[in-house]
């Protein structure tokens, strides 16, 4: 019986992940090995944190923040303190994002940082309201002192970021002096924080503000509003949303979802085709933070939209309703050919 020779047999062998590769013949071995090793041995999850700290070392600051942020799905204190290394940048875009990136880790602490502290006197409006945001998220008791401090702030987005946190601490007084605030959404967001404490007539009071306000910020008032639970505008919001256009019509819908009210769902199903994509962005944002099953593969659909933030903004939420189904979408997107997209998939993947 005639035997093949050892050189021209095909072999198997077993990668460091468990899966059999084969390999023929051995005569070829040497030229072979190479595209093995690429091929077999880098399973998906080796080559999200690949992406992830491949990430860190990109010339792009914006990458970089990205993929920090991705880092906490792997090495949450690792991810904190490279973040944290960030707020000392000179560009205040860099200190903002980053300041973005640490609210879930400030959720989680229970001591504020000196840095934090001093980023809520950054000359830079849009720096001071993200470091607000992340002592309102904080458990530190002395977050209360600071958002005292914010009260006096020359911008009215910190004055709205601290009247609305200052609800957990049940400062009624405080909150009632909000009312008096010169900016319309201020005034608002002290109502709100009052009724949510239980205080009568704030959902009146919201109305009659409401009145007065430009389009522009009627939005996010009526957003806040829905927060009370009053059920009895619904029938003036499903009118609204059918008539409203743009950024509006998302911010209706979302409202409808926070009073249960599927109205909304249509809404935002047209607002993620819209032609606008900081309508897209917006709407995709609003998927995030509410699971719509029925939107799914709308979502699906908007990480191959051709603005980048549009679809990493897609891929978070999936991620945040349903990663587990949506692990082989992410492992394709890991080829994606802009590295903010392929950070926001392997941070999806690598997800709990």
């Amino acid at each position: 019986m005639a035997v093949t020779p050892l050189c021209c047999r095909s072999v198997r062998v077993v990668d460091s992940f468990g899966r059999i590769c084969i390999i023929a013949p051995m005569r070829k071995l040497l030229f072979i090995v190479p595209v093995v090793l690429l091929t077999c041995a880098l399973s998906p999850e080796a080559k999200a944190k690949r992406i992830i700290e491949n990430g860190l070392e990109d010339e792009s600051k914006t990458v970089r923040v990205a993929a920090a942020r991705g880092l906490a799905g792997i090495d949450r204190e690792r991810s904190a303190r490279i973040l944290s290394d960030m707020l000392t940048d000179a560009d205040p875009a860099v200190r903002a994002a980053a300041l973005a990136a640490l609210i879930p880790h400030s959720a989680q602490s229970t001591e504020l940082s000196a840095a934090l502290k001093d980023l809520c006197r950054d000359p830079r409006p849009a720096v001071r309201v993200a470091a607000y945001r992340n002592v309102a998220a904080a458990l530190d008791t002395a977050a209360k002192d600071l958002l005292v401090s914010g009260l006096e702030d020359e911008s009215a987005r910190v004055r709205e970021v601290a009247y609305a946190a200052l609800v957990r601490f049940e400062e009624r007084d405080l909150l009632r002096a909000g009312l008096r605030d010169r900016d319309p959404l201020v005034r608002i967001a002290s109502a709100r924080a009052l009724g949510l404490l239980g205080v009568a007539g704030m959902s009146d009071y919201m109305g009659e503000e409401m009145k007065r306000l430009p389009p522009d910020v009627l939005g996010p008032a009526i957003i806040m509003y829905a927060e009370l639970g009053d059920t009895a505008v619904l029938g003036q919001l499903r009118v609204l949303v059918r008539e409203a256009a743009g950024e509006l019509r998302v911010d209706v819908g979302e409202a409808l979802l926070i009073l249960n009210d599927r109205a909304g769902v249509e809404a935002l199903e047209n607002s993620m085709e819209s032609n606008d994509p900081f309508v897209r962005i917006r709407a995709t944002s609003v998927l995030t933070r509410h699971d719509v099953p029925a939107l799914r593969a709308r979502l699906e659909a908007a990480t191959r939209d051709d603005y980048v933030t549009v679809a990493m903004q897609a891929v978070q939420a999936l991620a945040e309703h349903d990663a587990e189904n949506y692990k082989n979408l992410f492992a394709e997107l890991m080829e994606a050919p802009k590295p903010l997209l392929r950070i926001a998939a392997a941070a999806a993947f690598l997800r709990n």
